[in-house]
């Protein structure tokens, strides 16, 4: 594809955006952090703007249980492979591969992995 316009489609939403700093803050093992919500409302407004979407294709999943340190408690594991796509209107995309790794005693192990990621 001649002149693709993906590139300079990142570029844009690069310039936009800029740096999103580490807001939210984990209360019990004190480290700041930057919430996937923070991520999403900041990148939205210039992916539409500059017009690109992003899917996800999970190309690998490992769930595992396991127990706490203590064994008390049980744990869901997963980790995951994700390819990001950013698409650009004219079909132009750059594919973007990252592992994302979650824990939790419920249900949610897996979403966790997929913010991560």
């Amino acid at each position: 594809m001649e002149n693709p316009k993906i590139y300079g489609a990142i570029t844009g939403i690069m310039a936009d955006v800029g740096a999103i700093g580490k807001d939210s803050v984990n209360e019990k093992q004190r480290f700041r952090y930057r919430g996937i919500d923070a991520v999403m409302n900041a990148l939205q407004p210039a992916f539409i703007k500059h017009g690109v979407f992003v899917y996800p294709e999970i190309l690998e999943h490992i769930r595992e249980e396991r127990d706490n340190a203590t064994g008390t408690t049980h744990l869901i594991y997963s980790v995951i492979k994700v390819a990001y796509h950013f698409t650009a209107l004219d079909g132009s995309e750059v594919v973007v591969t990252v592992i994302g790794e979650g824990m939790d005693t419920g249900d949610k192990a897996t979403n966790k992995a997929l913010s991560i990621a």
